[in-house]
């Protein structure tokens, strides 16, 4: 009871899982069901995931949001930069997600199932010699499908995340506990200890101020905030995020990196939760990886830093499709 408490209250102050539970439909979810290139998947023989295919190109790049319980929205951007270079980007929301199917039933959050889930995507939409590009949570899933199923992928790109959960979430901790400390201080008072505690124990100091102030610095840096990203931040489907928590916070990826196998690109950003320090850790030990680093961007790069962003992914889809 002690540690699903305690995982509630993280649930209910990262701005990444905050507050709001299974968010209700709204004007833009019918719409979305009905877009052109729009394709429900069966899962596991019980469920329906919602995909969509916008654009025509050789190049095939399936995107997978972050959360989990994120939503593709704010991958919508993505055209604006890849059209022009003949990408073809597909949408997928995963299980549990906005627009797809929901269920309470515990078991579906394993991450060997979420694997399979993204394979019977890619059978779905007959995706072969693909690129896969992951955001956070979906990076995490990105390393494990490229893991597992190297044969189908062209080129991987993990998005603002680390390999290693303990690691990355140390510098998140630092950052929250600055905030915090700054904060106090513009009030007068001093919080002892805040450097010795870790992610979840500072939960109680992390109020909605708090939670704001690391939201500008450290998530969204670009304001004011783009409709889209809005949009997509609403959407957010937190109702299950405690069953997923502890893997999240346990995840490790470090002695499997020497093993992926296709061409890499790991992009992160100098305001991330996720540091720099990672990115070049990940780029040293994943084979025929490179690394770039978004300077002006925080954990949505994409938004807060497309200048940089965008380049780096389109050198290297051209770099790895011309070696192709």
């Amino acid at each position: 009871m002690l540690l699903r408490s305690l995982l509630f209250t993280l649930l209910c102050t990262l701005p990444w899982l905050a507050t709001a539970q299974t968010p209700a439909p709204d004007s833009s979810y019918a719409a979305k069901l009905q877009a052109p290139g729009v394709k429900m998947i069966p899962i596991d023989n019980k469920y329906k995931v919602w995909t969509q295919k916008v654009g025509t190109g050789k190049i095939k790049l399936l995107v997978l949001h972050g959360g989990p319980g994120n939503t593709h929205e704010y991958f919508e951007n993505f055209p604006q930069y890849l059209a022009k270079e003949g990408v073809e980007i597909y949408y997928y929301d995963q299980l549990n997600s906005y627009h797809s199917d929901k269920t309470d039933d515990k078991s579906v959050w394993a991450i060997s199932r979420f694997v399979e889930e993204v394979e019977q995507v890619r059978q779905g939409l007959a995706l072969e010699q693909f690129y896969l590009l992951g955001h956070s949570w979906g990076g995490m899933l990105a390393l494990e499908y490229a893991a597992k199923h190297p044969e189908h992928i062209k080129g991987l790109i993990t998005s603002n995340i680390g390999y290693k959960a303990t690691v990355f979430n140390k510098h998140r901790f630092s950052q929250y506990a600055a905030v915090i400390r700054r904060q106090a201080a513009q009030e007068g008072k001093v919080i002892a200890g805040l450097d010795t505690m870790g992610l979840m124990s500072l939960g109680p100091y992390i109020t909605p101020a708090v939670t704001t102030e690391f939201r500008s610095l450290h998530m969204m840096r670009r304001q004011p905030e783009h409709p889209t990203f809005t949009r997509s931040q609403a959407h957010i489907t937190r109702t299950y995020g405690a069953y997923f928590m502890p893997y999240m916070l346990a995840w490790d990826f470090s002695d499997r990196m020497a093993a992926i196998k296709p061409p890499t690109l790991v992009i992160g950003a100098q305001h991330d939760f996720v540091p720099p320090v990672d990115i070049a850790y990940m780029q040293k030990h994943i084979p025929n990886c490179q690394a770039y680093v978004c300077p002006e961007g925080s954990h949505y790069a994409m938004w807060d830093d497309p200048e940089h962003y965008f380049p780096a992914l389109i050198k290297f889809l051209r770099k790895t499709e011309r070696k192709g």
